[in-house]
This record gives C-alpha cells, sequence and structure tokens, in this order.
C-alpha cells in the first residue's frame, strides 16, 4: 500500500533526525579530531528545518480553513448533515447553570429598571433618560404590577422564566367555546403577552449554545433547555380552589 503523504513526510524528518543525531564513528575523522561529516549534518538540520516549517504553516492554513467552515455553520445555523448550531451572545463555555440563570436574573432587572425611567422631552419627540436599547423593551414596558422569576430546572437542564401577577385584561383574551352540553370559557395569549414570552426566550437563549443537535434523529446538543411559564385565568383559579382546600383539610 502507497504511503499517504503525511506518512512520507515523517519518514524524511525521522531519517533526517538519524543523520543529526549520530555519532560519527569514521576511522579517518577519529584520527583526525576532526568530522568531515559536519557539513552533512548542517544540510539535514536545514532541511528539517524547511520540512517542520512547512508543516507549522500546513497545520496553521488547516485550522484556518476550520475555523472559517464552523463560523459560516454557526452563522447560517446548520450544517450539511441538517444538525442544528447555535451560540448566543452571552454563552461561555464552561458558565454554570447559577451563572447562567443570575445572568437572566440581571438582564430581566436591567430592562424592567430602564423601562421604569421616565420618558422627557427633547425637541420633537420623547427620548429616554436611560439606555436607547430598552426604550421599546416589552420585558421593561410591561405592566409594572408583573413579577417575574427564574429557577434551574429539575436535573439541572433547563431554566424556567416564570410570569407572574398577569393583568388579565392586559395579557389574556376570553373564548366562549360551545359544547354539545356546556360552554368552556378558553384562554388565549395577547399580542402584547405573546411579545414579552417571545422577548424573555430571547434573553435566555442569548446564555445558551446548540452544538449539533437533529431533530430526525432525537438528539440534543443544546447546553439547556429555556422555558417560560405563565398561567392563564382558568389555572389560577383552579390552583387558589386546591389551596383553600388544602388549607381547610388542615384545619
Amino acid at each position: 500500500m502507497a504511503k499517504s503523504k503525511a506518512s512520507k513526510t515523517r519518514t524524511r524528518i525521522d531519517a533526517l533526525r538519524a543523520v543529526i543525531d549520530k555519532e560519527c564513528t569514521a576511522p579517518i575523522c577519529q584520527q583526525s579530531g576532526t568530522c568531515r561529516h559536519a557539513g552533512e549534518k548542517d544540510a539535514a538540520r536545514h532541511m528539517l528545518g524547511r520540512l517542520l516549517a512547512k508543516l507549522k504553516e500546513a497545520a496553521g492554513d488547516e485550522r484556518e480553513e476550520r475555523a472559517r467552515m464552523w463560523a459560516e455553520i454557526y452563522e447560517r445555523g446548520y450544517d450539511s448533515h441538517g444538525n442544528t448550531y447555535h451560540q448566543g451572545s452571552k454563552y461561555r463555555a464552561g458558565q454554570s447553570m447559577k451563572e447562567r440563570a443570575a445572568g437572566i436574573r440581571a438582564d430581566i432587572k436591567m430592562a424592567r429598571k430602564v423601562g421604569r425611567a421616565p420618558l422627557v422631552q427633547e425637541g420633537a419627540g420623547l427620548v429616554s433618560q436611560a439606555l436607547e436599547t430598552y426604550r421599546f423593551d416589552p420585558v421593561g414596558e410591561a405592566p409594572e404590577q408583573i413579577k417575574f422569576r427564574v429557577r434551574i430546572g429539575d436535573g439541572y437542564g433547563s431554566i424556567r422564566i416564570g410570569i407572574d401577577a398577569i393583568p388579565q385584561e392586559w395579557g389574556w383574551i376570553a373564548e366562549e367555546v360551545a359544547y354539545p352540553r356546556e360552554t368552556v370559557t378558553r384562554w388565549r395569549r395577547t399580542q402584547a403577552l405573546k411579545d414579552l414570552e417571545a422577548e424573555l426566550k430571547s434573553i435566555g437563549e442569548a446564555y445558551n449554545a446548540d452544538h449539533g443537535s437533529n431533530l430526525y434523529t432525537d438528539l440534543s446538543m443544546k447546553a439547556f433547555y429555556v422555558f417560560i411559564e405563565s398561567d392563564d385565568p382558568a389555572t389560577l383559579a383552579r390552583h387558589a380552589r386546591y389551596e383553600r382546600e388544602r388549607q381547610e383539610r388542615r384545619g
């Protein structure tokens, strides 16, 4: 079997090093005290240096090519095999789930703080006294009574962002659904609540990364999952009823 290019190069390197390291045993050199093969060793050293420099350059070119290839894959979000890739702007390798959750809490807190900053009149329009980034932020502009919670899910595989105390008229739309024997109220989200949930999802995903998940093979390579939780009025009423009944049983 023919040797590969890398194998041939390795053989040449080994041969050159053997020439360089070999102690001269020629009788004429030993008698004269001066090695007549010093030029041969110098030539071997020179050639070895050239080979090693070429290998280093080739390795650098390969690293650059691989870096370029992966940059393109992360930019479009998938590779040629259907695997998905994503890296959030705040994702850091080795970051703990506690650190990620703390970062998400800090981002939400900042958005709320900036959203409460008063707007002042400057010229023809309104300009925020705080960061322009959050001027139209759904988190900052959500009703003041809304509360947010961020917790790590069971098994440290997810982060759950909860939305509590949602004003019914702001977040929910009641729809009456008629069945043969009864009419049931169904609750659907308003666009404002959908926008808020989408913004919270993006805040969480900024700390996330996907290193090659594939839905077709059920392969998950995400750092973690981000879930947004909010209870509609019917769910809140049911929870309140269960809590009352539990208190009555304890009493």
